[in-house]
């Protein structure tokens, strides 16, 4: 990865978590790393901090004791962070570590605002839950195979004891330490084996949408999957599965059933290697219009810090 680049991010991570890159002073930048009371805790000295601090400018005007001039730059502010903030966030200003800043951010311009930090943290939340389903939608050579594997490098990197598991055998990543933890599975026993060895499994199945086809193979689908989604859960894993049709009936009804987020995965052609990425989480799908009752979307989706050949055609036997 680009080290000026990298710098760059990281240096535009900073002006966002200070409040510099938007004119929107509705914005609270830091309120993406915090929950419940320290959440509100901020929340409050944010939309109070000027009337604070003309009131103690009224009571001592002693330059040397004067308040800073943003609530984000108090002490009490970046210890609020430094304890209750997002581990992710804070793991990653701490350490320095600009591949991270950079999938929380995807800062590419001055125009970014925080709403890109706060779609990385959703999903990070997701990459958290034990028995999550994320099931892409849309046509082929869109980017849903990289955005699925963003997803868990997200999750890889704030959980330490998290695998993933993928018939995405093309994958390699640059770090070792995430090779090490991805375990390539080709069939349903492999899966299986993984899940058993593993507490917490990030899974990402690609081309499914032969083997979970709902009107070609539903019979065998259903016997040998639904078993799993079922027990995802139990199994303490978070699936990614990859479909190609809009109305995502090439995966079988009864995992749709099961499904936490619909994905529809967007790529703006540009010259060269400069496409953008982006996806979209959606509630449910409609026979009718589709994916409907939008979550939230994810703008401007990085490459993951590893390769794999886009043209693979993974496969997955489901009686193996």
């Amino acid at each position: 990865m680009d080290s000026k680049a990298d710098g760059v991010t990281a240096a535009e991570f900073r002006e966002v978590s200070e409040g510099k890159l938007t004119s929107n002073r509705r914005t609270l930048p830091l309120a993406p790393f915090l929950q419940g009371a320290p959440l509100q805790r901020y929340v409050w000295y944010k939309q109070h901090y000027q009337q604070i601090r003309d009131h103690h400018a009224e009571v001592d005007d002693d330059v040397d004791v004067s308040l800073p001039p943003t609530f984000e730059d108090t002490r009490y502010c970046k210890r609020l962070i430094e304890r209750y903030g997002s581990e992710l966030a804070t793991w990653a200003v701490r350490e320095g570590h600009l591949a991270t800043l950079n999938y929380l951010s995807g800062l590419t311009s001055r125009e970014t605002d925080v709403s890109s930090l706060q779609a990385f943290v959703r999903v990070v939340e997701r990459m958290r839950t034990d028995g999550y389903l994320g099931q892409f939608v849309g046509d082929t050579d869109g980017g849903k195979t990289m955005t699925a594997l963003a997803m868990a490098e997200l999750g890889l990197r704030d959980d330490d004891e998290l695998v993933l598991a993928t018939n995405v055998t093309s994958l390699v990543w640059q770090d070792d330490w995430l090779q090490e933890r991805t375990e390539f599975v080709e069939a349903k026993s492999e899966l299986r084996a993984v899940l058993d060895e593993h507490e917490k499994v990030v899974v990402v199945l690609d081309e499914l949408s032969t083997v979970l086809d709902g009107q070609t193979n539903s019979y065998a689908a259903n016997e040998q999957m639904y078993p799993l989604i079922t027990g995802k859960a139990k199994d303490g894993a978070r699936y990614i599965l990859i479909g190609h049709r809009k109305d995502g009936k090439d995966i079988i009804k009864s995992v749709r059933e099961h499904a936490d987020d619909f994905i529809v995965q967007h790529r703006e052609r540009r010259r060269g290697d400069d496409d953008v990425y982006s996806a979209e989480f959606f509630d449910r799908l409609d026979d009718d219009a589709g994916a409907v009752d939008l979550k939230f979307p994810l703008g401007h989706v990085p490459p993951i810090t590893g390769t794999y050949e886009p043209d693979e055609k993974s496969t997955f036997d489901l009686e193996a």
